[in-house]
């Protein structure tokens, strides 16, 4: 169920919202289709209202999610957020950019395939529309992760993505990139300077203040502003 904020980290936005972590470490758990009227759904709905009015409505374009550590939920929070929105008329593209452990692909069913921001990435001058999945919702627009990828620093740190994500935000109403934890590799803050603003994604019992603290002060160092921290509350 949906509670009032017990994790806040100074200075990271405007505000922190919280959210409940039921199945936040679920592959494939979109409860966003799955239960629309749940506890949950309703937490995420929440959730939509704030970046709708505090982000969206300022003319930005881009967001990514980040974790400090894994299985705080980011993948979870990606997807039912960028399902959210598109229920409500936002053009909405959720890219998958952990290209080390990838799992969007999972929260969809038949579970979606193909070379995805891999092959992108790989091929610049052929059009994105080539590796996204179209309309996997109503205005709804999926860039999975494609081959998993060791060397994804390299991919990511390269002029493609920074282009690739210009594209998205010129074509989108929002985009949406999800993250590898923070912690296991510098991905997650290369992803959150190219787009600019940051939602950062904590779980009750798990997540450590000071982590999120070191998260944020990470990316605001990065040029990325985080605009506020989600809690997963058990």
């Amino acid at each position: 169920m949906a509670r009032s904020a017990t994790l806040r980290a100074p200075d990271v936005g405007p505000t922190s919202w919280s959210a409940p972590a039921v199945a936040a470490t679920q592959a494939g758990h979109n409860v966003i289709v799955s239960d629309p009227y749940g506890e949950v759904a309703e937490s995420i709905h929440a959730l939509r209202a704030r970046v709708q009015s505090q982000h969206i409505q300022a003319g930005r374009r881009a967001l990514a999610i980040c974790g400090p550590t894994p299985e705080v939920g980011c993948t979870f929070m990606a997807v039912n957020l960028a399902a959210a929105l598109a229920q409500i008329g936002v053009k909405t593209l959720l890219v998958d950019g952990n290209l080390r452990s990838p799992s969007v692909h999972t929260y969809f069913s038949p579970e979606l395939s193909g070379p995805g921001l891999h092959g992108c990435l790989m091929n610049p001058a052929a059009p994105v529309a080539e590796f996204t999945h179209d309309d996997v919702l109503p205005n709804l627009d999926v860039l999975i992760a494609g081959e998993p990828e060791r060397n994804s620093h390299e991919l990511l740190a390269g002029d493609s993505f920074p282009e690739l994500i210009n594209i998205c935000m010129r074509d989108y109403d929002m985009t949406i990139v999800d993250t590898p934890p923070a912690n296991s590799c510098a991905d997650a803050l290369r992803i959150g300077t190219v787009v600019g603003f940051s939602l950062i994604v904590a779980r009750k019992q798990r997540t450590l203040v000071s982590d999120v603290r070191l998260l944020a002060e990470q990316l605001k160092k990065e040029r990325s502003r985080p605009i506020g921290t989600v809690l997963n509350a058990c």
